[in-house]
């Protein structure tokens, strides 16, 4: 991690002339800029909100648009401090994210993962602004996407897609004009020089095919939610990687002989280090073992 560690004084960082990278090297949010209008891609956790802000108002930009990629805590609970601080900014989530929030469980693991993950910001000495979430993020007045749509922000378009296999209510962006991609989660988590852990959490078929067409897209930048973005030969070798690394996953836990909590636990001791570390050991246990059976279910 510390070879490809972002200080949060970089922050933000010009991608290209119509995209800057906010918030911190753990948690990515991307600002899009129009003629006319600018959008928010992303939304991090509570602890960066402040922080984000400052960026913004630094840049003297009130974001027309903001759009959490899905409702996965790490992607969600930003939202309510963005939104009190931007009341004329449209809120824009895939079909199913409001659903998934307003799950009896879900609910109460998005709150417990804010706080931990602020706390583990503080250890690491990036100190969160305001306290951590005490009731789950309202979608109530989103605009809901169904399928797909574009966000005309004046000579720039943001074409937004919702895709299946990581999250319910996923979305990825798209700038055509200059081929960047809005990924969030869709590549897996990103270990910057170590690859990717992948992250078929609703369907290892959907997510298979969500990275084919990452790939066929071809993009020339890539914009991961985590640890930074990726451009030229570093995106398209970071699809490979995570294609090739997905597929052998998925072989290697369907030809073992192993109990899937042996396989589940020999993952999430794989994984659970460095960047991974933010999350409380429970959720990153949940998701070894979510990629177990969605393995197993193809």
């Amino acid at each position: 991690m510390k070879d490809h560690y972002i200080p949060e004084n970089k922050f933000p960082i010009k991608i290209n002339r119509n995209v800057l990278m906010l918030g911190n090297y753990f948690f990515n949010l991307f600002l899009i800029i129009g003629k006319r209008h600018s959008a928010l891609f992303e939304v991090g956790i509570s602890g960066i909100v402040d922080r984000v802000i400052n960026q913004l108002e630094h840049l003297d930009i009130n974001p027309d648009f903001i759009i959490p990629s899905h409702p996965h805590s790490d992607h969600i609970t930003g939202l309510p401090g963005l939104a009190r601080r931007y009341p004329y900014a449209r809120i824009i989530v895939a079909s199913g994210a409001k659903e998934f929030t307003e799950h009896p469980k879900a609910g109460p693991l998005l709150i417990k993962e804010d706080m931990f993950m602020s706390k583990r910001l503080a250890d690491l000495n990036i100190k969160p602004g305001r306290p951590s979430l005490e009731r789950i993020p309202a979608l109530d007045g989103s605009l809901v996407i169904k399928d797909k749509k574009s966000i005309d922000l004046g000579q720039v378009t943001l074409d937004l897609i919702k895709v299946n296999g990581h999250s319910p209510g996923n979305l990825m962006g798209i700038l055509n004009s200059e081929k960047i991609l809005f990924c969030s989660d869709s590549l897996g988590f990103h270990f910057p020089g170590r690859g990717f852990l992948p992250l078929y959490f609703t369907g290892a078929d959907e997510y298979l095919s969500t990275l084919n067409f990452i790939k066929e897209f071809n993009p020339s930048i890539i914009c991961p939610a985590h640890q930074g973005h990726m451009t030229g030969k570093a995106a398209a070798t970071g699809i490979q990687v995570s294609l090739d690394t997905t597929l052998n996953t998925i072989k290697n836990i369907k030809l073992s002989s192993f109990s899937d909590e042996t396989l589940a636990m020999n993952l999430f001791e794989q994984s659970y280090k460095d960047e991974f570390t933010l999350y409380t050991e429970d959720n990153i246990k949940n998701c070894t073992s979510l990629l177990v059976k969605r393995a197993k279910e193809l």
